[in-house]
Parts: C-alpha cells; structure tokens; sequence
C-alpha cells in the first residue's frame, strides 16, 4: 500500500499536500493584503475628512467587531458544508468592499464598506484552519498552523511598503484598489488547485486509519464547544493576542510619523511604514518557529510557547513607551526600535499560531474548524475595543500611552496561557 501514489502517508509529506496547502495560505496572504490597508491610509483619511482618532477608531472597531462575528458563523459552516466555497466567497466580497471604501466620500460610506470587508474575511482563517486539519496530519499541524500565520503576515510585509509608496506618490484612495486586484489574480489559482479535503482530488490519508471516524460538525457540537471551560479559557488567551496585535496593526504607523510635538516619533510616512512592516516580519519568523517549538521541543504540548510570546512583546512594548521618541537619538536608535517592534508585533502576532493549534488539538479535525472560529469569535469581538480605547488614550493621554495599555495586555496573556497546561 505504500507505494500507491494517491495515498498521503502520516510519515512522508506528498506534493499534493504542499500544492493544495500554500495555494490556500497564499490566498490568505492577499485577504490580508485587503485588511491592513486602512492603517497606513489613516492619517491621510483623517486629514481629507477632519476625522479625530476616536472618531476613526471606529473603522478599526467596525472591523474587529464584523470580522469576529463572522468567525462564529464561518468555522461551522466550513466543518460543516465547503471550506473551499466559503474562502472565495470572502475573496469576492473583500474585492468589492475594498474597492466601495476607495470609491467612498463619507464616513458613512467608509463605515458600510469596511464593515462588508470585515465579514467577507472573516471566511477566511476558520475555514483554511479546516483544510489544514484535514490534509496534515496532527503530529505536524504546529508547524504548518506556523506557516499558515507566516503567510497571513505576508501580506501586512507586501501591503505597508506598496502603501507608503502608492500614498506617496498616487493617492491614499490607491492602497484600496491595488490589494483587492492581487486577491482577484490568486483567487483564480485557487479555485482550480485547491480541494476542501483529500478525498475529493481522489486522494486517501493514511492516519484516518487511526482516527476518528469523519463525520459533519453539529448544533449539538457547536453549543457543547461554547460551554467548554479549557475552550473559553482559549479565548481569553486569544483575546489578548488579538487586541494587541490590532492596536500595533492600526495605530503604529500613526504613532511613528506624527510629530514629536503631537507625540509622536516624526518619522516620514515611508520610513515608519517599512519598520513597521518589520512586525510582520516578525509575525513570520515567530509563527514558524514557535508553532515547530511546540510540535517538536514541547511535544505537542502549547501553553508554554504561548506565555514565552506574550512576555517578550509586553517586555519590548514597556521599553518603546518608557524611552519613547528619545531612542532614535541613540546612535543606533532607529534600527533598535525597528528590533524592538519586531520583537513586540512578531510575538504577538507568532503565538496565534500555537493558539490556534489548541482547537485541533481538543476537538480533533471533525471539529477542530468550528473551535478555530469560536475562539477567533471571541478574540475578535474582544479586539474590537482595540480601536475606540486605544484612539480615546491617545487622545486623552498621548500617543504612546497606547503602548502602556496593549503592553499590560500582553502581560495578561502569558499569565492565563499558563492557566491552559496543554
């Protein structure tokens, strides 16, 4: 039997599974693409708008709020129907959407079409989540859940440099007509390589054999998944995690090119876009290595890959706020907070990956989807208060009081991941 070419065996990775998997990690590259748009494009909208930070903190909070509510929806159905169906559905609706906000002369406008994009990507992790938990065997999910985080970074790497550029020399409207043409192109490629699950391109796994037995995800499953205390405890885990990386994703550039007279760190647009794309960076390098930590240092075992995360992104955002603008007058200052930020957005960001992990391993890949999507959910409506707080203290404190905030955050997030022990 082993030498039958349409077998996936649980020791030997099969080229089918690396086409189908980073087709579709790809695809999730260019819905990001779609999402971390908006940040770079911020201080460019407030000015054509008069819009004050609060006020637009409200398209973050829209975001958060659309995108975590989809999440509940969208696990399920991909366990549930088609994953793969669910995944072009976000990319069509985001393409529209993004092209309605650049199109937008109104905060009412903005409000509508984000909200749109939100819900529209919001078909994306859960459902890729699915398909990787049915094409990769359990033994090795830590590092392709890694790889999978790793590409979603991708696209705030690709998006912030192309962003700082397109402001610069075309328009702000420009960062929201590039991304949705990128995520037309791959969106082709992926609808005739990807399949939701090795059976359908005529392929057999071999670890079935010692799992359980596949089966559709239920009403019953998904009230039985609410109720769980490890899985709320999981999402209050998640939630940290994301509330700090959407405060850095949203707001950073805003705080490294303001003025140093507004609180700034008076960068230009283009230097403070290409070291904050350094968190992205960062979000790939440590999504792979801590997702392969926890497969192969750590056993399987997450929580304590997880704690190690969230420590250093609280310990690097606690130096940026205490020494402030006043390290770029270091002699290497600009490189050092450059560091610190990678440091700070690429843990915060790389421990979703183990997190993440932690659906598939309690529920198993029949329901490992529908977990992924409660506790994004959760995550997300708990980010959703990243964009409104965070613009409030920034506009009642300064602007790296919002560091403070989102470093305690992280502080909270190592302290419950020891709680989880799995």
């Amino acid at each position: 039997m082993s030498g039958n070419s349409n077998l996936i065996r649980t020791d030997k990775l099969h080229p089918v599974q690396m086409k189908v998997f980073f087709t579709m990690i790809a695809l999730y590259t260019f819905y990001f693409t779609s999402s971390y748009n908006l940040g770079p494009a911020t201080k460019y909208i407030q000015e054509d708008f008069n819009l004050t930070n609060s006020e637009f903190g409200i398209l973050f909070t829209i975001f958060t709020l659309g995108f975590g509510l989809g999440q509940f929806a969208a696990g399920f159905l991909g366990d549930r129907y088609n994953p793969k169906l669910l995944m072009m559905i976000g990319a069509v609706g985001s393409i529209v959407a993004n092209v309605g906000f650049g199109l937008s002369n109104s905060m009412t406008g903005f409000c509508i079409f984000w909200m749109v994009n939100s819900l529209a990507l919001s078909m994306g992790w859960s459902p890729g989540c699915s398909i990787l938990f049915k094409w990769i065997p359990r033994h090795r999910q830590g590092l392709f859940m890694g790889l999978f985080d790793a590409f979603a970074f991708l696209g705030g790497i690709i998006i912030y440099p192309v962003a700082g550029f397109a402001i610069t020399y075309i328009s702000w409207r420009a960062v929201f007509f590039i991304p949705p043409a990128l995520l037309a192109s791959w969106t082709l490629v992926y609808f005739f390589i990807v399949k939701s699950t090795p059976e359908e391109k005529g392929y057999v796994v071999e670890w079935k054999e010692n799992d359980v037995e596949e089966r559709k995800a239920t009403g019953k499953d998904y009230l039985s998944i609410l109720r769980s205390p490890l899985m709320n405890l999981v999402c209050l885990v998640a939630i940290c995690s994301q509330f700090v990386r959407w405060g850095l994703v949203n707001w950073i550039i805003k705080i490294l090119s303001e003025s140093p007279g507004n609180g700034g760190f008076g960068l230009t647009l283009i230097a403070a876009a290409v070291i904050a794309s350094g968190m992205h960076w960062g979000g790939a390098f440590f999504s792979i290595g801590m997702g392969y930590i926890s497969d192969t240092v750590f056993k399987g075992s997450r929580w304590q890959i997880i704690s190690i995360g969230f420590l250093t992104s609280a310990g690097s955002l606690f130096i940026v706020y205490i020494a402030g603008p006043g390290l770029l007058g270091l002699p290497f200052g600009l490189p050092l907070l450059a560091l610190l930020l990678f440091l700070a957005g690429g843990c915060i960001q790389g421990v979703q990956a183990p997190i993440f992990n932690l659906p598939g391993d309690v529920l198993g890949p029949n329901l490992g989807g529908t977990g992924v999507g409660i506790v994004n959910g959760w995550s997300y409506l708990g980010a959703s208060f990243a964009g409104g707080s965070l613009g409030f203290v920034m506009d009642h404190y300064t602007l790296t009081a919002g560091l403070m905030l989102m470093g305690a955050l992280s502080l909270a997030g190592a302290i419950l991941a020891v709680l989880i022990k799995r």
